[in-house]
Order: C-alpha cells, then structure tokens, then sequence
C-alpha cells in the first residue's frame, strides 16, 4: 500500500471535520479528548468526541460520541479492533462508539466489532459518481470530474542562503548532508541535517513573502499559464529577491571546526517565481462497514508546510460545503492534545 498523502493527525483532524459535518448540531467537537476510563480510573486519549445536545418537543437529547482514528498501512486486525473496543467500552460516558480507518479492516476485525457494538467507518478514496453518494448534489460525473482544482505557490526559483552565526570563530561552510544539532550537542530533533532545514526555511520564506508586495502585484498582474512549455511546470515571470529570515528561535547548531554555533539568521538570495501546481485535490469519503452507508465526503488539498491543508467537506444530508483551511501548531504535529473545533454556535 502507498504512503498516505497525509499525517496521521491530518487523518484524525479531518475525520474531526466530518463529524462535525455530519452531526451540525454539534455544541463541541474534540480532537484528542480526554475521557475518563472507570477500568484503567484515569483519563485516556480519544483522537475525536462529538457532544450533541438536541431540544426535541421540549425534551433534550444528549450523546457523547467517541470515535478512534487510525492510519495504518495494513488494514486494521482482530487484536488492534479488540483492543480499541474495550476501550472504548470502559467509559461509560460515551453513548456512541465507531472506529475508522483509512486502510480498512480485516474480516475479524468486522465480527469483533460487531459483537462488541461499535461502529466502523472506512475512509477510501473517492469515485463513485457524486450523486449516487450525495443525491442533493445534481451534478453529473465522479467527484473529481466536478470539483477539480488547483494552487497558485510562490517559489524560490533558485536560491543562495547566508548563514550568519555571530559566535562562530572561524569561516565555515555547511553541506547539505551535514547534521544539525540542539544547544547541548545532541542531534536536532526536527531536522535531520542541512538539507532538511534549507527547505523548511524556503517555505517558511514565501509564507511570508506571498502576502506582501511585490508578490501580490505580480500576480495579479501576469496571470500563471495552465499548461507549461513540454509539460514543464506552469509559471510567471521571475523577479529577483532577497529576504532575512530570523531562526534563533529554532535553536539549531552547526559544527564550525573546533565548536558547535547558532544560526541566528539566513539571508535567501535569488529569484522569486509564481507557480501553478494542478490536480492539488485528494478525494476521500468515509463509508460505514459493513452497509456502505456514507458518511461524509472530503477533497483535500495538503501544504508543503507540514501540518497545513485546504479542505472542502461534503454531508449526504445537505448541499452546504464546509470549507476549512487548517493550520496545526508545532506542537500538534506529533500529538493533538483538546483542540477544539469551530461549532455552527461559534460561527454564528
């Protein structure tokens, strides 16, 4: 199986959205939820809980829904699902139990849950025609025939970097597979030589850069081509570019010679350039095992920021589109710990 386009807390995040999609009435959705476990008499990690609170003729209707995301390689097995179950079932708080998987679920895995009451979901590509999923969508065609797109990024087209290191004693230069290091001397956790962090500070330079001028202008200006000479890369006019970029907050170190110094800053020199970059959609919908039942559709469009993605989510019960551009801190990119979602309460 091929890797997945997106991180394993892109995959919880976005399974996030489609609850929320699905249940509008939603008063709080949780994206690494903590849930008091009465068998293990403490609070465990749930990747999304729903809280629905409904008024009907005069009554209210609460549910607590607990669903546990996984991105695997390999669908998930009887043991995995077992475990995920029990779980699940130790919290007595939680009215409404369902697993969902992005790499599906072996037969026992099936008749595990089954016997145990939890839901399973599968979260697989998109390409079934729209309407036959989503009847209040009239179009005609797949998904991708309907809704296709595509992203306007600005790009160093060449660049230079200068290191500057204030405490450095000596001239000194850094290869691309040279190792980075943190203030006490061990390897950097997040970069794993120079290479790596080159390319996180070009991304982090036309994060800033694409807002600004001159880059706006221009591109509003010179419109990107959709097709490029012999299939090269669609683009604008370049236009030549310097910027600083202050990194003492990433505390990386370089080996000079004789010590270890910070990179305080790094200055990029060269060309900036608008690109097109085409088919910038993924196609996912989320199924119920084993009926088939949909549950949510969602074309995604991930970043080269890690973290980062432009999302559409499609309800079955409904012709409003949820458009959602997400943008993870640091330190939800390993873990998602109580990350709530915007409600319909709060956009109103």
């Amino acid at each position: 199986m091929t890797d997945h386009p997106l991180s394993p807390m892109l995959v919880q995040y976005l399974v996030a959205l489609c609850c929320l999609k699905w249940d509008p009435n939603a008063v709080d959705v949780t994206v690494g939820d903590m849930v008091t476990d009465i068998a293990a008499q403490k609070a465990r990690d749930v990747d999304v809980t729903v809280t629905v609170t409904v008024t009907e003729n005069g009554s209210v209707t609460h549910a607590f829904k607990a669903y546990e995301v996984k991105r695997e390689n390999q669908p998930l097995d009887v043991v995995t699902v077992e475990q995920l179950c029990l779980k699940l079932l130790d919290m007595p708080q939680v009215t409404h139990r369902a697993i969902v998987s992005a790499s599906g679920f072996t037969d026992g895995a099936k008749s595990k849950a089954a016997r145990h009451g939890v839901e399973l979901y599968v979260l697989q590509p998109w390409t079934r025609p729209l309407k036959d999923q989503f009847p209040l969508f009239t179009m005609e065609g797949t998904v991708q025939e309907c809704f296709h797109g595509n992203k306007s990024l600005l790009c160093w087209a060449d660049a230079q970097l200068s290191i500057a290191a204030p405490t450095a004693t000596q001239p000194f230069q850094v290869q691309p597979e040279d190792a980075l290091f943190t203030a006490k001397g061990k390897p950097h956790s997040r970069y794993k030589n120079f290479e790596d962090y080159r390319l996180a500070i070009l991304l982090r330079s036309t994060g800033v850069l694409f807002t600004l001028e001159p880059a706006q202008t221009i591109w509003r200006t010179f419109p990107i081509p959709f097709v490029g000479p012999e299939d090269q890369i669609p683009c604008g006019p370049a236009w030549p570019h310097t910027h600083t970029v202050d990194v003492v907050a990433d505390g990386v170190f370089v080996e000079t010679g004789s010590s270890k110094c910070r990179i305080d800053t790094i200055t990029i020199s060269g060309h900036l350039q608008w690109q097109r970059e085409k088919n910038a959609f993924h196609y996912y919908v989320i199924e119920r095992v084993p009926d088939g039942e949909v549950f949510a559709g969602a074309l995604v469009s991930p970043d080269h920021q890690p973290g980062h993605m432009t999302s559409m989510i499609f309800s079955p019960k409904t012709r409003e589109i949820r458009i959602e551009f997400v943008r993870l801190s640091e330190k939800h990119l390993r873990a998602i710990r109580d990350l709530k979602l915007r409600t319909q309460d709060d956009q109103s």
